[in-house]
């Protein structure tokens, strides 16, 4: 009977510890399977940080190059207009540039000119260093820009939508059927097309003004005064002229004025040159008969 219990017990002791080991052993698994699955979790950020960092890093070519319109004006004195604007187109040649506008006139005695040229943005500042040199005594010049990236920016999001929108309509011009539809979407995808052709002008264009700056040059040709005879010494004709000019004038100023005397005081002479007539013609006749009686 002793030996029946004792094996009872043996049994049950070893019974029990293998269950224990199994929840051990399970408590284990289950707690690895957490700590794994609660570092992937904490890993999964760190990995959408690394793809969103690396999606902001490769931004478009049009957010990472920007658009800027340079101007410049530049006021040059020169000694030789003609000379200068040859070396001017010269040097706009030379930078790879092209001349706009050139013009030259005269104002009075002095003798300018204009030039309008398009020079490449990379030689924006050599060519005006340049430029400058040709000119005598101290220049004027002003240098603007403009930041035209998001204008250029929105405008090919712009374009982009309508040509999507382009290609939308002629799908459902291919399957239209009816007359109607037909010409209702022939209609909108002509107007679609004419603002896609505006879009890519108003593009062109911001590039075109982009890439080549503007400058223009204002030209004055240097003055050089040269004395002349009347200037100097050598006018005796000019002021024996202009005494001449003043005698006549003091004589017909005198004239006028005794003119205007005697008629503003001929009701007072007249009366009296006619009383002084009467008296000489008596005198004249007295003295007559006079000789005669003699």
């Amino acid at each position: 009977m002793g030996r029946w219990i004792l094996c009872f017990s043996m049994i049950f002791l070893l019974l029990t510890g293998c269950s224990s080991t199994d929840e051990h052993s399970s408590e284990s698994a289950d707690m690895a399977g957490a700590d794994h699955s609660a570092s992937k979790i904490e890993e999964s950020p760190n990995e959408d940080s690394q793809l969103q960092g690396s999606e902001s890093s490769q931004l478009s070519p049009l957010q990472a190059e920007r658009k800027v319109v340079f101007n410049a004006n530049l006021s040059l004195t020169v000694e030789d207009l003609p000379q200068a604007t040859n070396k001017l187109n010269e040097l706009t040649t030379s930078y790879k540039g092209y001349v706009v506008e050139e013009s030259t006139y005269t104002e009075g005695e002095s003798v300018l000119g204009s030039m309008t040229v398009r020079i490449p943005q990379g030689q924006f500042y050599a060519f005006l260093d340049q430029a400058e040199a040709i000119g005598k005594g101290v220049s004027q010049k002003s240098i603007t820009g403009a930041d035209v990236t998001e204008q250029y920016i929105d405008l090919n999001s712009r374009l982009k939508a309508k040509e999507a929108v382009m290609k939308r309509l002629q799908g459902f011009l291919d399957e239209a059927t009816k007359t109607e539809d037909l010409l209702s979407i022939s209609n909108d995808l002509s107007r679609v097309q004419e603002e896609i052709e505006q879009l890519k002008g108003q593009i062109n264009y911001l590039d075109n003004q982009s890439e080549f700056s503007t400058v223009t040059l204002s030209l004055e040709q240097e003055k050089i005064t040269v004395p002349t005879f009347a200037e100097n010494e050598f006018s005796t004709f000019t002021e024996a002229k202009k005494l001449f000019m003043t005698t006549a004038n003091g004589l017909l100023s005198f004239g006028s004025k005794s003119i205007v005397f005697l008629i503003g005081l001929s009701p007072i002479f007249l009366p009296l040159l006619a009383v002084g007539l009467f008296f000489y013609i008596r005198y004249r006749k007295k003295t007559k008969k006079v000789d005669q009686n003699l």
